[in-house]
C-alpha cells in the first residue's frame, strides 16, 4: 500500500465546471478565447508552448486501496489570472466539481483557493472542509507574497481549524505572468529554464514560513511541498541553521533553529525521484531518519510522474516508510500505515 501526495485531476472541457457556477458566471466563461483553452491549462509541464503534445487521461486512479491526494493542477493556475474575481468563482467551481465526482473512500481532494483574497480562502476552506469527508487538503496556487507572508494567515488558521494541511505545488505559468511569482535572476524565455528552476520556489517558501515566524504561529500547520524535487532540502536547512545562529538576534520570534521546526510540520515529495539516483546523493546526504520523515511520495501522474516501484528501485529498503508518510502529512496522524 502507498500514500500518493501528488495525483493529478482535471476535466476535460471547461464547460464541465459550468453548472458549478452562477448563471452569469456561466456567461462570462462561456467565450470561445477561455473554453478553447482547456489544452493550454491542462498542460501541466509545460516544456514547451510550440510543440504539440498527446493527449494525457488525467481522471482520478480507481479506489484500489492506495491512498490518493487528489490536485487538480487546472485550478493551480489562477496565480496567473490578473481577473481575480473571477479566479474566485473558477477555483470554487473546481472545488464543487472536485468533490462531487472526483473525490472517494481512497482519494482525498486538495481545495484550491486564492492567495489574493485569504478572507474569502478562509471562508471557502471552512465552507467546505467541515461539511464534506473528501477533503483531504488545502492548495495555495504562488502569488506575489511569500507564503510566510502574514496577510495568509486568514488561510493557515482556518487549514488548522480543519485540520488539513497546505498543499504547495508550482502550476507551470511562474515566472512567466504577472501576479505569479518570479524565478531566479530574472525573466527566462525558455519554458526549459522555467521548469528546471522550480525547486527555488520551494526553497524561497520554506524559508520564508520559518524565519517569518508561521511555525510559531501556527505550531499545528502542516505544508506538503510538491513536485519541487528533494534533494535540496538537507543544505537549505544547514543554511537556514547556520544564519540562525549567526543573526537570531533579528529574529527573535524564531526561537528554535530553523531545521527543528519541520519535522511533523513539513513534508517534500519525492519526484522525480531519479535524483536521488545521482552519484550516491540518498546514501550521501539522507543518511538519518530525521531527514526521511520529511519525504512524501508523490507520484506527478499521469504527467510522466514516478510509480512506486520506481522509488522502491531508487531508495531501497527505505522506500516502505517513504511511500506511507504521506499519512501523517494528510491526517497529521504518526500512526505507521502498514505495506
Amino acid at each position: 500500500m502507498f500514500v500518493d501526495c501528488d495525483r493529478h485531476v482535471g476535466v476535460g472541457q471547461y464547460s464541465d465546471l459550468f453548472s458549478h457556477m452562477p448563471l452569469a458566471w456561466q456567461r462570462h466563461f462561456e467565450r470561445v478565447e477561455f473554453v478553447s483553452s482547456i489544452d493550454e491549462a491542462s498542460n501541466h509541464i509545460r516544456v514547451s508552448e510550440r510543440w504539440d503534445h498527446p493527449h494525457v487521461d488525467v481522471d482520478p486512479p480507481a479506489d484500489d486501496g492506495d491512498e490518493y491526494l487528489l490536485v487538480p493542477h487546472q485550478g493551480l493556475t489562477i496565480n496567473g489570472w490578473a481577473d481575480r474575481v473571477g479566479a474566485k468563482v473558477f477555483a470554487a467551481a473546481i472545488n464543487s466539481y472536485g468533490l462531487e465526482n472526483w473525490a472517494g473512500p481512497t482519494r482525498k481532494l486538495a481545495l484550491v483557493v486564492s492567495p489574493h483574497d485569504p478572507a474569502w480562502s478562509a471562508a471557502e476552506i471552512t465552507r467546505l472542509a467541515h461539511a464534506r469527508s473528501g477533503v483531504g487538503a488545502v492548495a495555495i496556487p504562488l502569488g506575489d507574497s511569500m507564503l510566510g507572508s502574514f496577510t495568509l494567515n486568514p488561510i493557515y488558521e482556518a487549514c488548522v481549524a480543519a485540520d488539513v494541511p497546505v498543499l504547495v505545488h508550482f502550476s507551470g505559468v511562474e515566472g512567466r505572468y504577472l501576479g505569479a511569482p518570479p524565478l531566479s535572476g530574472g525573466v527566462h524565455l525558455s519554458a526549459f529554464s522555467r521548469l528546471s528552476l522550480m525547486p527555488h520556489l520551494a526553497e524561497s517558501n520554506i524559508t520564508s514560513l520559518v524565519f517569518e515566524g508561521a511555525f510559531e504561529t501556527f505550531p499545528d500547520l502542516r505544508v506538503i511541498f510538491a513536485g519541487f524535487g528533494f534533494t535540496w532540502l538537507p543544505s537549505l536547512m544547514w543554511r537556514m541553521d547556520r544564519e540562525w545562529r549567526t543573526f537570531r538576534h533579528d529574529l527573535p520570534w524564531v526561537k528554535e533553529p530553523p531545521s527543528t521546526y519541520l519535522p511533523g510540520r513539513l513534508w517534500v515529495t519525492t519526484s522525480p525521484v531519479e535524483e536521488a539516483a545521482i552519484s550516491g546523493e540518498w546514501d550521501r546526504s539522507f543518511s538519518s531518519q530525521q531527514l526521511r520523515l520529511l519525504l512524501a511520495f508523490g507520484s506527478h501522474q499521469p504527467f510522466d510522474g514516478d510509480s512506486a516501484a520506481d522509488v522502491t528501485r531508487v531508495l531501497g529498503d527505505a522506500a516502505a516508510a517513504v511511500l506511507t508518510n504521506g499519512k501523517a502529512a494528510i491526517t497529521g496522524s504518526r500512526e505507521s500505515v502498514s505495506s
